[in-house]
């Protein structure tokens, strides 16, 4: 054990008795039980820094947010990865050791994880700062999976430094858009009134709405012919909101902003004709006085039916958008630490967009033989590549 590795006791100054020999190495499943056990006291107790939690080196480090709502996504990943790593397991393959890491939410990961001990492969924490990352990943000279990554931050992924090491895992929020506009064309509804939030994000997919939406014939109608943007919390700009829907008789009214933000809240809230369809880029959360048809964020992809099967049998309870993007984390390290030729593939270059989606024996058997394979997701289709994230089948949702 190196100095950096000693436990705070043996390095104390005040210390005056002699540090503990080291401890014989544990077998490598009682060591992934310890670090398990050890992760999950950590995010029970507080927050921890990357550097106290991880200090040994490993195949793969997941890092996890410490602190503040995102912290609680922390149990749902490591499940949905530790069931990968058992269904490796059952395929007949050793699964690559795991190292956990805690960092603040959008904190930049340079100087802690210079400071650890390297590791072959890198999952990021849910909302990462990209450019952080990607230039991490180029001086660091490793791969690094997003699994939680959904927001406006890739939009601008392709032109980053380092993007072609990011690789993120689940569609992008601007699919579930691009449903809504497929979902309204399919009702025959062509024209709607659109109000979303103030936050940049929803003003982005409001741009990606209205230019799917046109191109797929349908129009914008309201004061300007525009889109509006109201404050869920603004009383009088609420009020004119229902005006304008009882002025102009849209057959539908788009709703775009946080799921349950304020603005959503209002909307459920508000009094509007009787013949419009209130239309989510969320899903449909309570029945209301008119319809509803909103766009479910959970994605599927060709193994989610047995993923979801295995998952809930395992931890009892049923699975979402989190413990997908774990297993489908836990895919991509077991199948990048297979030898094949003499040498691991945590370049990811074995990976095949294109590739007939394979169960995972299959792909660990195709990998071992040196074959380029895609796994069943559970999560998407998989047809990611880095910089680029995945497509998949999102469900509609109606009331």
């Amino acid at each position: 054990m190196t100095t950096a590795e000693q436990p705070p006791a043996a390095r104390s100054p005040r210390s005056r008795q002699p540090a503990a020999r080291p401890a014989a190495p544990a077998p490598a499943g009682w060591r992934s039980w310890l670090i398990s056990g050890v992760g999950l006291g950590a995010v029970l107790l507080g927050s921890q820094t990357l550097a106290a939690s991880s200090p040994l080196r490993s195949d793969v480090r997941l890092l996890l947010p410490s602190e503040g709502l995102l912290a609680g996504l922390g149990d749902g990943l490591r499940r949905g990865y530790n069931l990968a790593m058992e269904d490796a397991r059952r395929c007949g393959a050793l699964p690559p050791s795991l190292q956990l890491g805690w960092l603040p939410p959008g904190a930049d990961p340079q100087a802690p994880l210079l400071d650890a001990p390297r590791s072959a492969l890198l999952i990021a924490p849910p909302a990462a700062p990209l450019p952080a990352y990607g230039q991490l990943a180029q001086q660091l000279r490793l791969q690094v999976l997003l699994p939680l990554q959904r927001g406006q931050s890739l939009e601008g992924l392709p032109q980053l430094r380092g993007s072609d090491r990011l690789w993120p895992l689940l569609p992008g929020r601007s699919l579930e858009v691009d449903r809504l506009v497929k979902a309204l064309r399919q009702e025959k509804i062509r024209r709607v009134m659109v109000v979303r939030d103030r936050s940049t994000e929803s003003r982005s997919l409001t741009e990606r709405f209205v230019a799917g939406f046109a191109n797929a014939g349908g129009v914008v109608i309201g004061p300007g012919s525009a889109p509006m943007v109201v404050s869920g919390d603004d009383t009088a700009a609420m009020r004119q909101l229902e005006n304008e829907a009882d002025w102009y008789r849209p057959p539908a009214l788009v709703v775009i902003g946080e799921p349950g933000g304020s603005l959503q809240q209002a909307v459920r809230e508000a009094q509007w004709p009787p013949t419009l369809t209130l239309a989510w880029t969320a899903p449909v959360r309570e029945e209301l006085a008119v319809e509803q048809i909103g766009v479910k964020p959970q994605s599927r992809g060709p193994g989610w039916a047995g993923f979801a099967e295995r998952f809930q049998r395992r931890w009892g309870y049923e699975p979402g958008v989190v413990e997908s993007a774990g297993y489908d984390s836990g895919l991509m390290a077991a199948l990048a630490s297979v030898p094949a030729g003499g040498r691991r593939g945590w370049d990811l270059s074995w990976f095949n967009a294109k590739a007939r989606p394979q169960p995972l024996c299959t792909a660990l058997r195709q990998r071992a033989a040196g074959a380029k394979v895609r796994p069943e997701a559970a999560s998407s289709a998989f047809d990611l590549s880095p910089g680029v994230p995945p497509t998949a089948t999102l469900q509609l949702s109606r009331g």
